[in-house]
């Protein structure tokens, strides 16, 4: 029995002196007593790998490499006490949940925590942190008792309190009959001296940065019934006694065991210190180690061995290390000697693995990664979600893309698509919750949202495509309500399994699996593939986990799928090396220096070199220093963690045997300034005259005197550079030297060569230039084609915008939620309705009394609300507020038509009206090229008449859910179409229509609203009336008639209430009218004829430039469904756009007369 320290700093060789001495004695006597290795889990590969090849050993029979858990697995095994059930990490997190919902009225703090998502697992970690500890519910009972009587603050005592019932409880559940993995450690160091094969042994530890109470009991127990116990510790040969000292904690581990050793009479044998470096190879290296922890430190000019990376951001930082390795591997190094560190695994490892995937460079992240989001867990918790939930959208949709409820042996893509389609029908019919999903009326399929839903029978077209999403809802329903209907019916934790694996089973997972797993296999994702197979075993692990501990038990469905989910919650895969050539990438904590020639060292910036912990967890650092006051020792506080940080920058800057490189971003993803690491100018004073990079993510970005060719390291990287310079040759740039050689690389390469032509050229043409072939047109839109205004309106807004939506008939995904064009759809549907009911009781607008018109407005609601957009107004409360406030705008609105009409000699002769085929009024024709016709149809929402003389005079009124006025500039150029097309339909089909000619009077629009004033002194009724109506002017244009205005307003002097005019004493109107010559509006009426000609001829030209205008600060861009496919950037002036001056009305009116008759005299 005796205790052995073999110690020195890093890179001495501590061991692979061990390793020797384990590997000569293996070689001398191949059958003595045994040998055993204890080292952390993360250690435990590269030892048995280390001393199997590195030593030339063929094998090994008296040598074992353990971690203390698998100690205590092989010494219990042969003493007793493996026979109790083991409860593993999954199993206790579930444990935890279920008294957390048993208890949460008992607790004084954690009541409203109890529930939470991850409170579960705060408090598993406090569990286990007790156990590590050696802190059972009696001594914690113990420690309650004194806080009380020590008046410690009262939340720290409510904290006890709780913490103490749990640990009481999990004790509780757990018995004589269960133990969970933190137990056998207890119990290993309570059989320990039983383990005959123990007795003569040889025990070597190593690698642990610190010990907690429950291994330093081992640790006793072995020094106590071994031969010799060696462990191994970084340190100085004379021990320190400052708390900052470097290697401070190991210094307390030494002395902790002496003491050990001390108290239990184990002989103390001569401490081995080791002083060589064994393994730097150059001096660089072996200079900065040996300054590291020297105040002030001996300089020492660099020799390249030591490399700082400055970044612009965290993604061109990792590029640059992905250069570096690249130019390592050019050099002759293997990825295997090679690791990259960090200490921020949530923001790095997606980034890691993206652009080293992007460069070829195979990489290992040895971080745990969950398994939440893998098929499997993700549909079972998913299914089990939809039972709680009510069949929410979000949980069956997330089970619906796992691909798991489809057929296994089928194409995925055809499934996948009909569950898009299905998923995009569902979110347009509201159809959530359970009441939906089997209500056969919901799955009526009609190509309308709106109230023209109701006029309609479906096509053969439509039943098609009802019949596919009843069949792809009927293989989603019929699993979901299975397991509903057995859930219900469980009575026991066993029934609940039995119905998840049951379903499961019936669903044929298991097989779906598998063929995921060998479609893996085909692609060589080794490691992908083996996820697979872990995913399915640790399912059914959380299942006999669940059974073990609630297999009997009654609990209700909620708190039965809680325990479950906190089950699957707590999954991870147990990454193995899927192959030995490849970068290592992990964490400092992690990391092992054996074999490492490269280290490099991401993200060295304040706060994360040293790591500032600013999340305490549950217990706080005040409560440590309470608990440790009272004598209860636990794990470090964030403090005395942040005076051990110098230690774990101290291994990782010296943890390569050749070349180390350190990177530091200077900004996160959001912009944010990021400051360099203290540590930086620490390496740049030991080694002074370190090269020193700046990274970015383009190298055009770069001063002009840097070398720009390093970033030109891989076809694939170097091909977005590329792109930005033949985008740059497109404006005449001149393009560098190595650019023109990475340019003729992918011209000569017939892989690259054929990704330029198909995929790069096309993207980089001048978009101006693109027009489609006539055949291509002739398909897509005919000879002769029907349209409307607002697609000519779309066309001069942007070629391309009209293309995607009319010509490949793109539209984004319908929501079943309200929109502005739905609002509006009901607002001209109520008052067409309204319209319809004065007729029908033979009323007029100007006799309805107030009552009336509220009347008129809550029953068109009511009337129309059943009809439509899927009865949305009826599916939530919220919606039935909404209600409320559209019937309160069509009432305020039916108010208002009833004063205009009081006031006005206009009678509205057309609701509705719609021009087209088929419908009351003929469409508008437009002759077009080559003999080809376009017939402009739509519908026109209130057309009034008044007689004068014997002239009939028409005005067009459009109502809209916004304020809107008539801009003679957009008119001008093409993009405010609507009202004067309505007003030439009405026009020209006047003598068919209603059987007289007729004359403009004007365009308006009304604006559909509930008025809210802002009043700045006491109003009486008939004021707030007439400031009512006010809000609802008319806004437009009219003929510049006196008696037509007046015919609009009969009250009409120096301000109107109505239409936007204003008369004089003289008759004559103010300048600021909104009036034209009759002349005007005729020629207005052939000009917008024009545009749709000149639209129409576009379209059949094949024109689908992204050609969009500008005009002052607006753009079709801002509101654009289409960006992400035309690429457009408003912000890069080479783009190609239409800038549009802004015009005054007069000069508006000009450039269309010019436009109409060139030869005429300027006006």
């Amino acid at each position: 029995m005796s205790l052995r320290f073999v110690t020195g700093r890093s890179g001495t060789g501590k061991t692979t002196f061990i390793e020797r001495e384990i590997a000569e004695e293996l070689r001398e006597r191949p059958m003595g007593t045994p040998i055993v290795v204890i080292v952390p889990d993360q250690l435990s590969y590269s030892m048995e790998y280390s001393l199997s090849v590195k030593f030339g050993l063929t094998g090994m029979i008296r040598a074992q490499v353990l971690t203390f858990k698998r100690l205590a697995w092989r010494v219990l095994q042969e003493v007793g006490g493996i026979t109790r059930e083991e409860v593993d990490s999954f199993g206790y997190r579930m444990l935890v949940r279920s008294v957390l919902e048993e208890n949460k009225d008992s607790f004084k703090l954690f009541r409203r925590a109890a529930s939470k998502h991850g409170f579960a697992e705060q408090i598993s970690d406090v569990m286990k942190e007790f156990s590590k500890y050696c802190m059972d519910q009696q001594s914690f009972k113990e420690l309650t008792v004194q806080l009380e009587d020590q008046q410690a603050p009262r939340i720290l005592r409510d904290k006890a309190h709780d913490l103490q019932l749990i640990l009481e409880k999990i004790e509780e559940k757990l018995g004589t009959s269960y133990m969970d993995s933190e137990g056998q450690l207890n119990m290993l160091a309570e059989q320990l001296e039983h383990a005959e094969w123990l007795q003569d042994a040889s025990v070597y530890i190593d690698g642990f940065g610190d010990f907690t109470t429950q291994e330093y009991n081992i640790i006793t127990e072995l020094m106590k019934y071994t031969k010799r116990v060696t462990v191994v510790l970084p340190m100085e040969d004379q021990t320190q006694s400052g708390e900052h000292d470097l290697f401070y904690t190991a210094e307390q581990q030494y002395v902790t065991l002496q003491q050990i050793a001390y108290r239990e009479s184990i002989a103390a044998e001569q401490r081995v210190h080791l002083t060589d470096m064994q393994r730097f190879s150059n001096e660089e290296l072996i200079h900065l180690e040996s300054q590291f922890d020297r105040y002030p430190p001996v300089a020492k000019q660099s020799d390249g061995h030591i490399q700082l990376i400055e970044a612009t951001n965290r993604r061109a930082e990792v590029h640059a290390v992905a250069r570096s390795i690249r130019k390592m591997m050019r050099e002759g190094k293997r990825y295997r000697g090679m690791a990259v560190l960090y200490r921020q695994p949530d923001v790095y490892d997606e980034l890691i693995q993206t652009i080293f995937s992007q460069y070829d460079i195979p990489v290992f992240i040895s971080q745990k990664k969950p398994m939440l989001h893998h098929p499997l867990i993700e549909f079972a918790r998913s299914l089990l979600e939809a039972v709680r939930t009510d069949w929410s959208y979000e949980a069956v949709f997330r089970a619906v893309k796992t691909d798991l409820f489809f057929p296994v042996a089928e194409d995925k893509t055809i499934w996948r698509e009909r569950a898009d389609r299905l998923e995009n029908f569902v979110l347009a019919k509201g159809i959530h919750g359970k009441k939906r999903w089997i209500d056969e009326d919901r799955w009526k399929v009609s190509r309308y949202r709106g109230l023209e839903m109701i006029r309609t029978v479906q096509t053969d077209e439509e039943l098609a495509t009802q019949a596919e999403y009843m069949e792809t809802r009927d293989i989603i329903r019929g699993p979901i309500l299975e397991l509903q209907e057995k859930l219900k019916a469980a009575e026991t934790g066993r029934d609940v399994a039995e119905a998840l694996f049951f379903t499961m089973e019936s669903l044929r997972i298991y097989d779906k699996i598998i063929s995921l797993q060998q479609d893996e296999q085909k692609e060589n994702r080794l490691q992908a593939a083996a996820e697979h197979e872990q995913a399915w075993n640790s399912w059914i692990n959380v299942l006999d986990q669940f059974v073990l501990m609630f297999g009997d038990k009654k609990l209700p469905v909620a708190e039965t799928i809680k325990i479950l989910d906190e089950g699957f919650d707590s999954l991870e895969f147990k990454l193995i090396p899927p192959s030995l050539d490849q970068v290592t990438v992990t964490t400092v904590e992690l990391f092992n220096s054996m074999d490492v020639e490269a280290v490099f060292v991401l993200g060295a910036n304040e706060g994360v070199f040293p790591l500032r912990n600013d999340r305490e967890g549950l217990l706080t650092d005040g409560d440590r220093e309470v608990f440790g006051e009272l004598g209860i020792a636990l794990a470090p506080t964030s403090k005395m963690q942040l005076m051990r940080e110098s230690y774990m920058v101290y291994r990782a800057f010296t943890g390569a045997s050749e070349r180390l490189t350190v990177s530091y971003p200077l900004a996160d993803e959001e912009g944010k300034a990021l400051i360099p690491s203290l540590y930086i100018p620490r390496v740049q004073q030991i080694v002074e005259g370190i090269s020193l990079e700046l990274a970015v993510i383009e190298p055009t970005e770069l001063p002009d005197a840097e070398d720009k060719t390093a970033y030109i390291e891989h076809p694939e990287v170097a091909l977005s550079y590329a792109v930005r310079v033949m985008r740059q040759a497109n404006t005449q740039h001149e393009i560098a030297p190595e650019w023109q050689a990475v340019l003729a690389y992918y011209k000569e390469d017939p892989l690259w060569s054929s990704i330029i032509q198909s995929i790069v050229q096309p993207a980089l043409k001048r978009q101006k230039t693109e027009m489609l072939d006539s055949h291509v047109t002739a398909g897509l839109y005919g000879s002769s084609f029907t349209t409307s205004v607002s697609r000519i309106e779309s066309y001069f807004s942007c070629p391309f915008q009209h293309f995607t939506t009319y010509g490949l008939g793109l539209q984004e995904r319908f929501e079943f939620q309200l929109e502005a064009p739905d609002i509006g759809d009901l607002f001209h549907a109520a008052l067409k309705w309204v319209s319809d009911e004065v007729m029908r009781q033979g009323l007029s607008w100007a006799s309805l009394t107030k009552e009336q018109c509220w009347q008129l407005g809550r029953e068109a609601i009511d009337a129309l609300t059943p009809k439509f957009f899927h009865r949305i107004l009826l599916s939530s409360q919220r919606y039935a507020y909404i209600q409320r406030k559209l019937m309160q705008i069509i009432q305020r609105t039916i108010r208002a038509l009833q004063s205009q009409a009081r006031n006005s000699r206009f009678t509205p002769i057309a609701i509705e009206a719609g021009f087209g085929p088929n419908e009351e009024i003929a469409p508008l024709e437009i002759q077009l090229k080559n003999g080809q016709h376009m017939h402009i149809r739509g519908r026109i929402d209130r057309v009034d008449t008044m007689k004068k003389d014997d002239q009939t005079f028409l005005r067009v009124v459009d109502y809209k859910s916004s304020a809107r006025a008539l801009d003679l500039t957009e008119v001008y150029y093409g993009l405010s179409l609507q009202m004067l097309t309505y007003l030439d339909v009405a026009l020209e089909h006047a003598k068919d229509w209603l059987g007289v000619y007729a004359d403009p009077a004007g365009v308006l629009y009304m604006y559909v609203h509930n008025p809210m004033l802002r009043l700045t002194k006491e109003l009486t009724e008939d004021d707030v009336e007439k400031e009512l109506l006010k809000s609802y002017k008319m806004q437009g244009y009219i003929v510049e008639d006196a008696e037509i205005a007046l015919g609009m307003d009969e009250q009409l002097e120096s301000e109107s209430l109505i239409i936007p005019a204003r008369l004089k004493k003289d008759g004559s109107f103010y300048s600021t009218s909104k009036v034209v010559p009759p002349e005007d509006l005729n020629m207005m009426r052939s000009f917008v004829r024009k545009r749709h000609q000149q639209a129409g001829d576009g379209m059949l030209a094949g024109d689908t430039r992204v050609y969009p205008y500008r005009l002052k600060e607006h753009m079709p861009c801002t509101f654009c469904s289409y960006q992400s496919i035309c690429q457009f950037d408003q912000t890069d002036s080479t783009q190609p756009a239409r800038n549009y001056a802004a015009l005054k009305p007069e000069e508006s009116l000009e450039k269309m007369w010019k436009e109409i008759d060139p030869d005429a005299n300027s006006r």
